[in-house]
């Protein structure tokens, strides 16, 4: 977007929310000053609405939440945790203070049945937002309703169809006995889907491709949890805390939990999923799975997560805003960034439908700026993995992203047979290691007449 037109869109902005504090449909928003304040304490400023609110905390210690000004918003009102069938059908709800408990009984849940048809979900009802980046200083704003076209359903779009809601997995990615990815408490979950090393020796069930039939046998409907609802998730996070450390804000999750095999039967530091009860929950020592909206997959940093809706194609980024799935990223958006090399990144830059993606003007640390490394190789097709693993440590977080290694099999083959431009020179060190793994979304089904 040229400068002239990311002005008027501003000034469009301004007016907007102002006019909107008189309406049932406020606009909330922050900009962040990325380039001229580094802090991630200080360098967001409220907008609109909640222009005078206090933010979330975590209490990391004890793990309580103070809702600040935030307790009745909309949005996290509608954020619970659910049981759905394959198809996203919400079959009933769960108590959000007890997930072994249906919601408003005692009547026990199926959040651990390997043999409940369907998964462990949590509700990411639609909102609106609008982002745009300004002299290095990042505009978002969120509405419950569209009151402009500036506003758009980024990440509700689902290949053309709007949803309501998203449903997004409350647990780590597991495999079942059909090889169907699963969202359910209990389960290991590493890049197998099974947690044990020596089952990705060979590259079985490692690769992207592989991950991918294993979601698509649980509901054709059913996506990588990435792209550009993260994308949103990441900023409403940031939004309600206030800072850009989002460690700090949530927890350090599993970021330093890695042993060796032999200490740890084959697992490499990670753990099966557990019950946490709680909207948001966390701790600070590196060692602790963390919910951020009921989803430790989003919280716990403890396996990277592949988001194969983001591609550094040799260097260039290209997108799917719309969840479409191309390995090659021919019919991606280009976005016209160059990732020549990874750093911590403090500056990002917006694509129109999709959010935020690594910008390398201004570069940060572990504690400055977004915090969360960024890592790059232009020497290759690399599929985005998202948050870190247990070997992360600070280097992890919401913002993190693996973007250095190639995501196909061996041979860089695609499932058609057709072999990808220079797949012999693919860097594939690391394309089917036991920490690349992936959890699965499910959109609101399309309702038939």
């Amino acid at each position: 977007m040229k400068e002239t037109q990311v002005q008027a869109l501003h000034e469009r902005m301004i007016k907007i929310t102002e006019q909107s504090l008189e309406s049932s449909a406020p606009v909330y928003g922050m900009v962040i000053h990325e380039a001229s304040d580094l802090n991630p304490a200080s360098r967001v400023s409220y907008l609109g609405k909640n222009a005078d609110f206090q933010p979330l905390k975590v209490d990391l210690k004890n793990h309580s939440v103070d809702y600040g000004s935030w307790k009745d918003w909309f949005w996290l009102k509608e954020n619970v945790p659910a049981m759905c069938d394959w198809e996203g059908n919400i079959d009933y709800y769960l108590d959000p203070d007890d997930y072994t408990k249906k919601a408003g009984s005692n009547e026990a849940s199926d959040v651990s049945n390997m043999n409940y048809e369907g998964n462990a979900m949590a509700v990411a009802t639609k909102i609106f937002s609008c982002s745009y980046c300004l002299n290095h200083d990042r505009y978002v704003y969120f509405c419950q309703e569209q009151i402009s076209e500036d506003f758009q359903p980024t990440g509700f779009d689902v290949r053309g169809i709007v949803r309501d809601y998203m449903l997004i997995p409350m647990f780590y990615g597991s495999k079942d006995e059909q090889g169907r990815i699963r969202s359910l408490a209990g389960q290991w979950s590493a890049g197998t889907i099974t947690g044990h090393y020596t089952q990705n020796r060979d590259g079985i069930d490692m690769d992207t491709q592989a991950q991918y039939l294993a979601i698509q046998r649980a509901s054709v409907s059913s996506l990588f949890f990435g792209g550009a609802l993260v994308n949103v998730l990441t900023d409403l996070a940031v939004l309600l805390a206030k800072t850009t450390d989002t460690q700090i804000a949530y927890g350090t999750g599993m970021s330093n939990c890695y042993t060796s095999d032999s200490d740890h039967e084959g697992h490499w530091g990670t753990a099966p999923n557990p019950i946490l009860n709680a909207q948001f929950y966390g701790g600070t020592d590196e060692n602790t799975f963390s919910n951020i909206f009921h989803s430790s997959a989003l919280g716990s940093n403890m396996l990277w997560q592949r988001d194969p809706y983001t591609l550094l194609v040799y260097g260039r980024l290209k997108v799917s805003p719309d969840y479409t799935f191309d390995l090659t990223g021919e019919s991606y958006i280009d976005t016209g960034c160059n990732l020549e090399q990874g750093n911590y990144f403090a500056t990002l830059q917006t694509v129109p439908g999709f959010g935020f993606i690594p910008c390398p003007d201004v570069v940060g640390s572990d504690s400055t700026g977004y915090c969360d490394h960024m890592y790059a190789n232009p020497e290759v097709i690399s599929i985005a993995s998202r948050f870190g693993c247990c070997r992360s440590g600070a280097r992890a977080g919401l913002f993190a992203r693996s973007m250095n290694h190639s995501g196909f099999n061996r041979n860089g083959i695609l499932e058609n047979g057709q072999p990808l431009k220079d797949a012999v020179e693919l860097d594939e060190s690391f394309s089917w290691w036991w920490n690349f793994g992936c959890s699965l979304m499910v959109p609101q089904p399309i309702v038939t007449k």
